[in-house]
């Protein structure tokens, strides 16, 4: 019986024998934070930059005041 580690040349943590996975929880977890991170990043330079974009391309004629 071979004692299984994390892929992560960082962490090395062992895993249990029956994890079906080849990073730790811990591992995981913060790649999904990173993913999540720069999807939000992302979603705000398209609203920064696509608010003004949308305004010029329909000239003004939307108007949520109304």
């Amino acid at each position: 019986m071979e004692i299984s580690k994390c892929k992560n040349k960082k962490c090395q943590r062992p895993l249990p024998d029956s994890y079906k996975h080849k990073y730790c929880e811990n591992c995981r977890n913060e790649h999904v934070k990173r993913i999540k991170d720069a999807g939000k990043a992302v979603a705000g330079v398209v609203v920064l930059v696509g608010a003004p974009v949308l305004a010029f391309v329909t000239k003004g004629k939307i108007n949520p005041k109304k």
